[in-house]
């Protein structure tokens, strides 16, 4: 005997519904997991065919006596990648402070202590989802820029200094830390603690660009490029 044919019902359509949402999300979440991978494959992938276009014309060309540029593509990408978050943290450090100035945000607040910790790109404390992982890793951007950088010095002298420009930065971070959880801090503190962390985060961007050790041209052009570190 046949069954009868069981027709579709509304919570069928609904279920199917469902299940493609969910089915969405997965996917949505796994193309942001991957995000930061395909953009560094793309930046690579770019500079590939950027050097494999100047290498092909200029052996094309050989009759010519026009000689393209010597430009080292993987340098440029490098120190603009490293480079970047300290001017993040210098531009996020500039808006809270109009804040703070204005009585938009509180001293001695949470949300001056997150403002601050958002700024300072995870080196005044690690993010809820970091604290984890921060007790076996170093999560502080300075340090993942300083390590980065550290063979790329010409002497142990830079080196060294490099280092030291970057824990300066790291206790000039802590002590404006502590103003901002002062409720009775003065303006006067404030604007000091301020003023302390950008010459501090200024130095390191000086120690982070002499690594790279660019011509006079490319050095300037790099300052160019980011006014907020290089006065």
């Amino acid at each position: 005997m046949k069954k009868p044919m069981r027709t579709r019902s509304r919570s069928d359509d609904d279920d199917d519904g469902r299940k493609e949402e969910e089915e969405e999300e997965e996917e949505e979440t796994f193309s942001f997991d991957n995000t930061k991978g395909r953009r560094r494959r793309r930046e690579v992938l770019a500079s590939s065919f950027a050097v494999l276009s100047f290498s092909s014309a200029s052996s094309s060309s050989s009759s010519s006596s026009y000689a393209f540029p010597d430009v080292d593509f993987t340098k440029q990408s490098q120190s603009t990648f490293l480079l970047g978050p300290l001017k993040v943290t210098s531009l996020r450090l500039q808006t809270l402070r109009e804040d703070i100035a204005r009585g938009d945000v509180k001293l001695g607040s949470e949300e001056a202590t997150a403002r601050l910790r958002n700024a300072t790109l995870d080196c005044t404390s690690a993010r809820p989802a970091l604290e984890a992982y921060a007790n076996v890793r170093d999560v502080c951007t300075l340090s993942i820029v300083s390590k980065s950088v550290s063979k790329k010095y010409a002497n142990d002298e830079a080196k060294r200094r490099a280092a030291e420009r970057k824990e300066a930065t790291v206790q000039a971070y802590a002590a404006l830390e502590a103003v901002l959880k002062d409720a009775n801090a003065s303006e006067e503190q404030i604007n000091a603690a301020f003023e302390s962390v950008g010459a501090c985060v200024r130095k390191f961007a000086e120690s982070v660009l002499e690594a790279f050790a660019f011509d006079d041209d490319k050095d300037a052009a790099k300052r160019e490029e980011f006014p907020e570190l290089f006065r």
